[in-house]
């Protein structure tokens, strides 16, 4: 039998905390990751490619700890952007915020 199914028994409240956590842990992500594209929108209209690089990348680590690979995808095409050794593609660059955004804060 695999007790790791049923950590503490049929009428251990363990399986609902853990379930709550997991919420929680995720609602923390979304609450941080709205943070953070607040600011790469912000460093975008600046034209602050070190702010943004630094707040993407911060975003996609976090991203790739809650598996959340949409998330990492679009957060990787912006790095490819700000790091493909050519000047910024500003334009590129607003299209891969957006499609980041709509990971984010659909809708």
């Amino acid at each position: 039998m695999n007790k790791s199914n049923n950590l503490g028994g049929p009428s251990s409240p363990l399986p609902s905390v853990l379930s709550d956590v997991e919420f929680s842990l995720n609602d923390l992500f979304l609450v941080s990751a709205r943070q953070d594209l607040a600011g790469i929108e912000q460093a975008l209209e600046h034209r602050d490619y070190a702010a943004l690089q630094d707040t993407v990348h911060r975003l996609k680590g976090a991203a790739m700890i809650f598996r959340m690979t949409p998330t990492v995808t679009a957060a990787l095409h912006i790095e490819s952007i700000l790091n493909n050794g050519l000047p910024v593609d500003h334009g590129k660059l607003v299209e891969a915020c957006a499609s980041l955004r709509q990971q984010v804060a659909p809708g």
